[in-house]
């Protein structure tokens, strides 16, 4: 298969960290169990159904389900985290108030570093595109855990600090064009010249082709293995896992 992008037309690929570089949802699911077993070990368990995977499984299926309806409702995203643990949490002896899901949480977020870890592959592809492209993340994470994580995990050896934007530091949220327009502008490459990775559709993809930047669109979801469609004049490709960026370069 030939591939799509090559490095006499493309200088810089950017990254999505989170979801993309990162595989935060099994972080998220690692600090979910290790703070929801500190609480089931204070509780009489004598019911079978009390365990931190059934909790977890209940929360990630009412999260789901809110997220699938076909007219959602206009809460927040700790409204709704609150609303999903307190489904999950049913069968237990605790009062799921906000107070509550709001320390449970933090204890989350706290818990969730240890467990922080990379999509098989990055580290070789990385290496790869680095030796043909810049490479940069524009994330609307928290600038100091993406920078955190960069130095943690040895992704400084192909992105530098000064080259992580974070809509923290760098403006607003993606999509919003700002914040690709100012990447673009301190890495000192054009729209035409750069490609867009990432695991959201609106915010990566949609985000980037409408400042004039190809896309890779990281679906695993997808039904075939690569595929290619346009938004517009721009090209997105859509690839199921990190690993297969080797073949669009």
């Amino acid at each position: 298969m030939s591939p799509f992008f090559s490095p006499m037309r493309k200088k810089v690929i950017f990254f999505d960290m989170n979801n993309t570089i990162l595989d935060r949802r099994q972080c998220f699911d690692s600090a979910f169990l290790e703070v929801m077993n500190d609480y089931t070990a204070r509780w009489d368990n004598s019911d079978d159904s009390w365990s931190a995977q059934n909790a977890l499984q209940s929360y990630k299926m009412e999260w789901s389900r809110h997220r699938k309806a076909p007219i959602r409702s206009p809460i927040s995203p700790d409204e709704l985290r609150h609303l999903c643990l307190r489904k999950a949490l049913q069968p237990y002896p605790v009062s799921v108030n906000p107070a509550f899901t709001r320390s449970f949480f933090e204890q989350v977020e706290a818990q969730e570093d240890q467990y922080v870890a990379l999509f098989p592959g990055v580290e070789d592809t990385l290496e790869a595109l680095s030796k043909n492209y810049e490479l940069a993340i524009i994330s609307n994470g928290n600038r100091k855990k993406l920078q955190s994580n960069l130095q943690k995990l040895g992704l400084t050896s192909w992105i530098e600090q000064d080259r992580l934007f974070s809509s923290e530091k760098d403006g607003p949220r993606k999509p919003h064009p700002a914040i690709f327009e100012t990447a673009l502008k301190t890495m000192g490459t054009t729209s035409s010249q750069s490609v867009m990775v990432g695991n959201s559709w609106r915010n990566d993809v949609v985000g980037a082709t409408s400042c004039g930047m190809d896309a890779i669109w990281i679906h695993p979801g997808s039904v075939k293995k690569i595929s290619e469609r346009r938004i517009g004049k721009q090209k997105v490709i859509i690839i199921r896992s990190f690993k297969q960026l080797q073949y669009t370069f």
